[in-house]
């Protein structure tokens, strides 16, 4: 291990290195080794941390076989034969690493973007990803879903390039400034707050559309401050709600209508957490109006449970004098809880897939479809970023905006209060 003492000559004798025709000193006893023509060269976190790219010049193998065992993998910018006439065989395709551009010249870019597109609507929508790695398949949805997605920032350096090789994403960013300098005309950020909250701000400022992934925020002013600059300049700002893309909860919203004044609607085993909590006040918003208080407080619940073991763990008195009761379940799902809408005309209850509606022409039922796959929320929210950046403006966005994230902020902090100090919170 002298290799790994410092304050020593490394490779003065004796030494078990040798060295390559080309002056490099391989360990003999390495399982294989890979020699790379260094491209760039980035130095991080004040010069001291250095990342470096290389394209592989030559390597050696020790299975020529090819049974796979201890197989050298390597990254390569290129596809196809390897270097100097061998084969490269578990190729991975290195993303560019992006530095920091002008970012005037990117925001004009964007600009002039949107002035072709009017003319070719078909134009491919570019969208950088900035993830905090909790999923790997984000990447691949938003492609399904429409988008070009072109670069990847991570929390670090070494992590962008990664994380961009593993989806496929042709570029990496090192920093924020490389992105927002890049040529991208919308952003999908999937971090948590307050990194999102900084984020979404600097991507309106830069022209960007913004796409939040989770409906979190740690600074609702914050948040209004990035709807006005998007609004001010054209942009779509928007949030990604389950809620907003299950089919079930769309017809119940649809049939609010024709149910009468609701006068109490329950949710039994909707999904716990900060995620969940804002799913279900959003539907309920949707179906009874503003929320004007909020209890935590499980001393102060107008009821104390609608199953024997399914406690009242949060309950919102609306703008349209209905009260809400929530039974949350820690890994619930949207999907599978039991939502009833209890009108002065009629009925309906929502499990799943299946929509029943009681009234006095009896009852009947309806199966409804699935959603679109895997995080539908997300795909939605990327259709309505493909809509405002078509031809027309950022009013034609359908689901949960900033404005939408703001009042769901407000009503969660309410409950939390409620929580911590007892009763009931006026909004």
């Amino acid at each position: 291990m002298e290799a790994a003492r410092r304050g020593v000559d490394r490779f003065a004798p004796p030494t078990r290195w040798t060295r390559l025709p080309t002056g490099e000193p391989p360990l003999p006893a390495a399982a294989a080794w890979l020699r790379c023509r260094v491209e760039h060269r980035l130095y991080h976190d004040g010069g001291y941390a250095g990342l470096v790219t290389g394209e592989p010049a030559s390597r050696r193998d020790p299975d020529p076989a090819g049974s796979g065992a201890g197989r050298l993998r390597c990254a390569d910018t290129r596809r196809g034969p390897g270097p100097e006439g061998s084969t490269i065989s578990d190729v991975v395709t290195v993303p560019e690493l992006v530095v920091p551009g002008v970012l005037a010249e990117a925001i004009d870019w964007r600009e002039r973007r949107r002035r072709v597109r009017r003319a070719s609507p078909g134009l491919p929508v570019t969208m950088a990803l900035v993830t905090d790695g909790r999923f790997t398949s984000t990447a691949a949805l938003l492609r399904a879903a429409g988008v070009e997605v072109v670069g990847l920032l991570a929390p670090e350096p070494l992590e962008s390039l990664a994380w961009a090789a593993e989806a496929e994403v042709p570029r990496a960013y090192a920093e924020l400034v490389s992105l927002l300098s890049d040529k991208v005309e919308c952003v999908c950020v999937e971090m948590e707050p307050p990194a999102s909250d900084v984020i979404a701000r600097h991507a309106s400022e830069a022209g960007l559309h913004v796409l939040l992934a989770r409906p979190h925020t740690a600074d609702p002013e914050a948040v209004r401050a990035v709807a006005d600059v998007a609004e001010d300049a054209d942009l779509a700002h928007v949030v990604a709600l389950d809620s907003r893309a299950w089919p079930a909860a769309s017809h119940a919203v649809a049939s609010v209508p024709t149910l009468g004044e609701i006068r109490q609607v329950t949710l039994l085993g909707a999904p716990a957490g900060e995620t969940g909590r804002a799913e279900v006040v959003d539907l309920a918003m949707r179906w009874s109006g503003d929320v004007v208080a909020v209890c935590a407080d499980p001393a102060s619940m107008p009821a104390d449970r609608l199953a024997p073991t399914a406690p009242v763990t949060l309950a919102l008195l609306m703008s349209s004098g209905a009260t809400v009761l929530v039974n949350e379940l820690a890994g619930g799902e949207l999907d599978t809880a039991v939502i009833t809408l209890a009108g002065s005309r009629a009925r309906v209850v929502v499990a799943g897939r299946t929509v029943r509606r009681q009234d006095e022409d009896g009852v009947r039922e309806w199966s409804l479809g699935e959603p679109s796959g895997p995080r539908p929320g997300l795909v939605e929210a990327t259709h309505d970023v493909l809509r405002a950046t078509g031809p027309d403006d950022a009013g034609l966005v359908r689901g949960a905006t900033f404005h939408d994230l703001i009042t769901l902020a407000k009503v969660l902090g309410a409950a939390e209060l409620s929580q911590a100090a007892g009763g009931w919170i006026e909004l």
